[in-house]
């Protein structure tokens, strides 16, 4: 099994989008990190700015990719440090497998459920209510209060990379007794007073599906706050393009889509030309383990406690990051009739590939596709 995750950003806007939804992830081992190239565009160059750019590892349990075209270096230590400073407190914050000295987080929450209400920082309570509107959304696909089954899934998964030959399923009365604590409404959540509650203690609140995309909009949208008019924040493939790129004259950044077989022939499904937007790909080809030949990823279906099988990748690109990343994990769950009708509900473009190859886009991707160089 290939685990290594390959992720460029070229100066003239070739950024790799990879799959991403995340729950809990396999810690990210030295050959796996991110391989970063740079090369500057002369068409249309702006010589008032320069691309800077940096790679972290240690939030997230991915890789983060920053660059931003700045003045100086001191402007872009400044965007920086910023990220750095707020990845930290996120990856804290919405933290639902990790303790923290003197943080409530997602994990705090967990461990009180059915004992007592929780005090939470603010953002968390806004993350909980956005979980919360994303079940009704998309119809119960995307479920905060599923923790209990994600966790078995995620146990297994990380027992069978550990010892591929005696890797096993979890048993059907081990996912239907987990399955069964999944009510949303057992999530209490008190605004003025900032505090939550989990009024059954077999139920787990589990955040991965929104919760990075989440911390994303908002670093993405406090570098906006701060100055930041040309930069892509990528965290573990969900890419967040502020502004235009000032060194070409269409002003557009070239964003590639990976393609699931990970082929080196053909490493690209499709590649778009964005600027001020957002893309996220989540798909079944990044963490999984196999038994027998057949693939056991990460995206589960709560309709069935096991990994869902319509699609081998699913694309969304929209304006606000954290909708592209809740909805690029329910497109990946619904079936291709129901996933159109919700990218138009929302007005973002989709693009799905699904187990045979077969390739199918919303009505307006192909105004942004390009062909490869």
């Amino acid at each position: 099994m290939n685990k290594k995750i390959k992720l460029t950003i070229v100066g003239l806007g070739l950024c790799l989008a990879l799959s991403s939804c995340n729950k809990k992830v396999e810690k990210v081992k030295p050959e796996a990190k991110s391989k970063v190239e740079s090369s500057i565009s002369t068409e249309n160059s702006n010589q008032d700015v320069k691309k800077y750019e940096t790679t972290i590892y240690d939030y997230f349990d991915t890789i983060t990719t920053f660059s931003a075209y700045c003045k100086n270096e001191e402007e872009f230590n400044k965007y920086k440090d910023l990220v750095e400073k707020r990845m930290a407190e996120y990856h804290k914050l919405f933290n639902n497998y990790d303790k923290f000295d003197g943080v409530n987080n997602v994990t705090t929450l967990n461990e009180n459920a059915g004992k007592e209400k929780v005090k939470l920082d603010k953002k968390i309570i806004d993350l909980l209510n956005e979980g919360k509107k994303w079940y009704k959304e998309t119809d119960g696909d995307i479920n905060i209060c599923y923790g209990r089954v994600l966790k078995i899934w995620l146990d297994h998964r990380e027992a069978a990379l550990e010892d591929e030959k005696n890797a096993k399923l979890p048993s059907e009365e081990e996912l239907k007794e987990a399955g069964d604590h999944k009510n949303i409404d057992a999530l209490e959540i008190d605004e003025k007073n900032q505090t939550a509650y989990i009024n059954d203690k077999e139920v787990q609140v589990d955040i991965g599906g929104i919760g990075k995309g989440y911390a994303t909009e908002l670093i993405k949208d406090e570098l906006i706050e701060k100055g930041l008019k040309s930069g892509i924040l990528s965290v573990g493939g969900d890419v967040a393009i502020i502004g235009e790129n000032p060194t070409r004259k269409d002003g557009n950044f070239k964003i590639a889509v990976q393609d699931p077989s990970l082929s080196e022939e053909h490493p690209y499904s499709s590649i778009v030309a964005i600027k001020n937007t957002s893309l996220v790909t989540s798909g079944d080809y990044q963490r999984y383990f196999e038994i027998d030949g057949k693939r056991y990823h990460h995206i589960i279906d709560p309709s069935t406690n096991y990994p869902s099988t319509n699609f081998k990748s699913v694309s969304v690109m929209t304006d606000d990051i954290a909708k592209a990343d809740a909805l690029s994990t329910a497109l990946f769950i619904k079936n291709l009739e129901e996933g159109k009708k919700l990218a138009k509900k929302y007005k973002v473009e989709a693009y799905w590939i699904d187990q045979d190859g077969n390739t199918f886009k919303t009505e307006n991707w192909d105004k942004y596709e390009i062909e490869e160089n």
